[in-house]
């Protein structure tokens, strides 16, 4: 069994001409493939699909969407998404999954890109927990009806600059509700009480708060996920690469067009509301039968049964599945049994907030957890169990009835399946 390739394909007239582009891939983890969109030849297409293809082209033309036909037929049976990265957004990019225009900086094609790529996991994993729903439970899932141009609600962060209130103004006409917090600590007590879609922060004048609050937010299971913008002047491209490193989705030019402006803010607010629906809807699938009724993770009895569906569909594709387990014991001896419950279960909602949707969250036992991730190694996610761990060992637990600090100890393990290993028991 193989780790996943994670190639991603480049179409483009000048296939050599990318080379800032295939590094922000490779610092990524990923290698890239460069090809030429205007020849014929597709002999150096790779053997396994790539994860997506990227289309780099001024104006989008019926050849350009007839050779990417083309492409993915010769991967049938696999989902791949396509970026094109254009200048003109015209009717035909509608044939694309996703369309940033020019110029846009690496760090944001890489992002725009991996969210895509999340976006097709999350709908093979829907796939598969359908199939287990119905074929090891009994149970027929009626997906419920999406509140169509529901107001997308945006946090504005920072000082009410003429530039900053006429983009609040654009979004407001676009019937986004937004909420506007002058400062970095009132931010956060709208971020902690209300959920929000996005948050886009004012850097005209200095960005140096902003970047502090983006960094907050990452370390926060409740905020990792939401996306952060900001709005600057210029930025070189050193300064742009600290803004993604730091955790940041997008940066806006505060002169640049507004509808754009507004539009890449609309665009990352209705991205993450699709992820966040999608992952309430399916994570709570087979009501009590399945989920742990504490924490909403699911219990052993599913965990068990769509382990083996999935292990099987991702080992006929030669891809590795694996397991991480988070054993939770308390360091004061003299806590409550309730107490001691209290801290399991905050334990458990908080790792039902760290992980995507396509990774299955589930409570084994009450003090032991597990996260499945398909088609990735045990290897290839050190970074995701560092941050899970940096992130659960800096939580605050509390006692529900006495408010004291609650303090726990943490094993965490992660190991790559095999098919002697899939049976999982909680001893």
């Amino acid at each position: 069994m193989n780790d996943i390739l994670k190639s991603v394909l480049i179409l483009s007239s000048s296939p050599n001409g990318h080379n800032v582009v295939d590094r922000a891939f490779s610092a990524r983890g990923f290698s890239t493939i460069g090809l030429n969109i205007d020849s014929r030849e597709n002999e150096k297409l790779p053997e396994q699909p790539p994860v997506a293809i990227i289309l780099i082209s001024k104006n989008i033309s019926d050849h350009n969407i007839k050779i990417i036909t083309l492409i993915k037929a010769r991967y049938a049976g696999f989902n791949i998404p396509v970026l094109a990265l254009t200048t003109a957004n015209t009717a035909k990019a509608l044939d694309f999954d996703s369309v940033l225009l020019e110029p846009c900086h690496p760090e944001q094609i890489v992002l725009r890109t991996i969210g895509l790529i999340r976006l097709t996991h999350m709908e093979q994993e829907i796939c598969l927990r359908l199939e287990t729903l119905d074929q090891d439970f009994g149970v027929s899932h009626t997906r419920p009806k999406t509140i169509k141009n529901s107001p997308f609600n945006i946090l504005f962060v920072g000082k009410a600059s003429p530039e900053f209130m006429v983009i609040i103004n654009a979004l407001q006409r676009k019937s986004a509700n937004v909420v506007a917090a002058f400062t970095s600590f009132t931010a956060f007590d709208y971020l902690y009480e209300q959920a929000f879609d996005a948050v886009v922060m004012n850097g005209i004048s200095s960005w140096d708060s902003a970047l502090s609050v983006t960094q907050t937010m990452r370390k926060n299971a409740k905020l990792y996920h939401v996306p952060a913008l900001l709005i600057a002047n210029t930025l070189n491209d050193e300064e742009k690469g600290k803004a993604f490193n730091a955790g940041l989705n997008d940066i806006l030019d505060a002169n640049g067009n507004l509808e754009d402006i507004s539009k890449r803010i609309l665009e990352q607010a209705n991205f993450h509301r699709v992820h966040k629906n999608l992952k309430h809807e399916f994570s709570m699938l087979g009501g009590d039968i399945c989920t742990d009724a504490a924490t909403q993770l699911y219990n052993k009895a599913f965990f068990d049964a769509h382990l083996t569906r999935v292990f099987k569909f991702y080992d006929s594709q030669d891809l590795p599945v694996s397991l991480c387990l988070i054993r939770v014991s308390p360091q004061d001896d003299n806590k409550t049994d309730e107490a001691i419950a209290a801290s399991y279960q905050q334990i458990g909602t908080m790792v039902k907030n760290l992980v995507r949707l396509q990774d299955i969250t589930a409570r084994l036992a009450p003090n032991l957890f597990a996260i499945t991730f398909p088609s990735q190694s045990a290897g290839q996610l050190d970074p995701v169990i560092e941050r899970i761990e940096s992130i659960l060992k800096c939580a605050t637990l509390c006692d529900p009835q006495t408010g004291a600090v609650l303090k726990i100890k943490l094993e965490i393990s992660i190991t790559t399946l095999n098919s002697a290993s899939v049976t999982i028991s909680a001893a």
